[in-house]
C-alpha cells in the first residue's frame, strides 16, 4: 500500500515538473550592444583642440575638435587673390569683345560700300582689296576677343572651384559629429599629427540598445516578432526593463563560444535580437544582462 502511494506521488511530481518546464519562458543571457559610429578625420595636420572626452554626451553637428588651419588659410588667401585677377580678366575681355564688335560693324559697312563702288567702277581694285583686308582683320579680331573671353571665364570658374575645395578643406579642419550619442572611445590627443582617415572618436547611440540571445528550436516556437521581453541588468535593479523582439534568425547555428559550457556550445540554436529603449542610459555597451521572452 505504501509502495503504491509512493509511486502515485512520484508520478504526480514528475507531471508537475514536466508542466513547469513547458511553462518556462524562453530567454538567455548576453551582452548589450549599440549602434556605434566611428568618426574619422577628413583633414591632415596637428590636432590643436579636442572638445570632448570619453563618456561625454555629444549632439549631432557638435564640433569635435580643431586641426591646424594655417596652411589651408594661406592657400585660401592666395586663391582669393587669384579670383580678383581672373575677374578683372573677364571684365577686360568683355570690353575687348565690345570694341571688336564695334570695329567689325564699321569694317562691314565700309566693305559693303566698297563692293558697290567697285561694281560701278568708282574705286580701283587696290582700294577694294585694302578695305576687304581690313574687314577680314576685323572679323578675326572679333573671334580672338570671343576666344579670350571664354578662356577668362573658364579660368575664373576653375579658380572658384578651387576656392570651394579649399573652403571644404578648411571646414574639414573642424570635424563635426554625424550623430548624437555617447563617446565611448577617444583615439587621439591634442598635439598629435593626424592624417586623413585617422579615427578620432567612437560614438555609441545609447538611447536604444539591443542584446542577442540564443534559443533552442523548441523554444523558438514560443517567440514571435514584436513580442515582449524582460531584461534584467543584473545590477541590483529590482524592476526589469522592457524590450521587444526585433529580429529572429532564419538559420540555426552552433551556440557561440561565449556560452559557458562545451556541451551547450555543441547545440544548434537560433539567434534572437531584443531591442531595448534606454532613455536613462542605464544599459552600457558590453553590460551582461539576462532576458526572458514573454
Amino acid at each position: 500500500m505504501r509502495y503504491a502511494i509512493y509511486l502515485g506521488l512520484l508520478t504526480v511530481g514528475l507531471g508537475m515538473t514536466s508542466c513547469n518546464n513547458r511553462d518556462i519562458s524562453p530567454g538567455g543571457s548576453g551582452f548589450i550592444e549599440a549602434t556605434e559610429v566611428m568618426v574619422s578625420s577628413e583633414a591632415s595636420g596637428q590636432l590643436k583642440a579636442l572638445r570632448f572626452d570619453e563618456g561625454d554626451q555629444i549632439m549631432h553637428g557638435d564640433t569635435i575638435g580643431e586641426i591646424d588651419t594655417v596652411t589651408i588659410s594661406l592657400r585660401l588667401h592666395q586663391a582669393e587673390a587669384t579670383r580678383q585677377m581672373t575677374q578683372t580678366k573677364v571684365k577686360v575681355s568683355d570690353i575687348t569683345i565690345k570694341q571688336a564688335a564695334y570695329n567689325l560693324d564699321l569694317a562691314k559697312k565700309e566693305f559693303e560700300r566698297m563692293v558697290s563702288l567697285l561694281q560701278s567702277g568708282s574705286v580701283t581694285q587696290q582700294q577694294y582689296d585694302k578695305i576687304e583686308t581690313a574687314y577680314n582683320q576685323a572679323v578675326l579680331s572679333k573671334k580672338q576677343a570671343d576666344a579670350a573671353y571664354e578662356a577668362a571665364v573658364s579660368e575664373s570658374a576653375q579658380v572658384e572651384s578651387g576656392i570651394k575645395l579649399l573652403n571644404k578643406q578648411l571646414n574639414d579642419c573642424f570635424p563635426r559629429s554625424p550623430e548624437a550619442g555617447t563617446i565611448v572611445n577617444k583615439f587621439v590627443e591634442v598635439g598629435e599629427l593626424i592624417g586623413t582617415g585617422l579615427p578620432l572618436i567612437k560614438i555609441a547611440k545609447l538611447d536604444t540598445v539591443w542584446v542577442k540571445v540564443y534559443v533552442s528550436p523548441q523554444d523558438l516556437t514560443k517567440i514571435t516578432l514584436g513580442g515582449h521581453a524582460q531584461i534584467d541588468p543584473e545590477n541590483g535593479q529590482k524592476q526589469p526593463m522592457d524590450g521587444k523582439v526585433s529580429w529572429i534568425s532564419n538559420e540555426a547555428e552552433f551556440t557561440p563560444k561565449n556560452v559557458q559550457t562545451k556541451e551547450a556550445r555543441a547545440d544548434l540554436v537560433y539567434a534572437v535580437k531584443i531591442t531595448i529603449p534606454n532613455p536613462g542610459k542605464i544599459l552600457k555597451v558590453g553590460m551582461p544582462v539576462s532576458v526572458k521572452i514573454r
